[in-house]
C-alpha cells in the first residue's frame, strides 16, 4: 500500500477516482461514450469541472468534454 487512497474527497464533497484521470497523459487513448479518442489537452487539476480536449483518431475532429466522463483507454503498444 502506498498510503494514497484509491478515491479522494474533493472540497465540494464529491469523490474522484485516482486510478483513471490522474494517470492520463497527452497522447493517451481514452474512452468517451464508448468510443476511443486520443487525449490532446487537459485543463489543470485545480479547475472545477475540468475539461479535456480529445481527438477522433479516424476523422481528426476535436472536441472538448468533461474529464469526469472519460475513462483511461487500453495501453498503447510501444514502438
Amino acid at each position: 500500500m502506498t498510503g494514497i487512497a484509491d478515491r479522494v474527497a474533493r472540497a465540494d464533497g464529491a469523490c474522484g477516482d485516482l486510478s483513471s484521470t490522474a494517470v492520463m497523459e497527452i497522447g493517451d487513448l481514452v474512452t468517451y461514450n464508448g468510443k476511443s479518442y486520443v487525449l490532446r489537452g487537459l485543463e489543470p487539476m485545480s479547475v472545477p469541472d475540468r475539461r479535456a480536449e480529445i481527438e477522433d483518431p479516424d476523422s481528426g475532429e476535436r472536441r472538448s468534454v468533461p474529464v469526469a466522463l472519460l475513462t483511461a483507454g487500453p495501453p498503447q503498444a510501444e514502438v
